[in-house]
């Protein structure tokens, strides 16, 4: 009976740890559509500063999701368009830099249809 007990405990923990990562991701996720979406209205606004502001704060987050996909060697596409999105947000960054609003512009559509590709893979339940 004793040895119930400890298996109990680490069932458990397993639990929380996993929900600790499922709110992880949720926060991580709100936090990429929020600042997608930041993006693409400082770009229309062609404001340089907050745009490369967004586009640095994406890069970041989609650092995370990358490292989270490289854990997942059944989950190919996810590290696939992580990598896509580091990518794009770099290129934002360079398009913004040079005033290209219009270019840059192109380049956040074109992210924000590698975050739906990836949703359409990995939907969160």
């Amino acid at each position: 009976m004793s040895a119930l007990i400890p298996l109990g405990v680490l069932c458990f923990a397993i639990g929380l740890a996993r929900a600790a990562d499922a709110a992880l991701d949720m926060d991580l996720m709100q936090n990429v559509e929020d600042a997608n979406k930041s993006l693409a209205s400082n770009i229309a606004l062609r404001d340089a500063g907050a745009s490369a502001k967004d586009a640095e704060e994406l890069h970041t987050l989609f650092q995370t999701v990358e490292k989270h996909y490289l854990a997942k060697p059944e989950a190919p596409d996810g590290l696939a368009l992580s990598r896509k999105s580091l990518q794009l947000t770099e290129k934002i960054q360079q398009q913004v830099g040079a005033q290209d609003f219009g270019g840059a512009s192109g380049s956040a559509t074109e992210l924000s249809r590698t975050c739906r590709a990836c949703h359409t893979f990995y939907k969160q339940s």
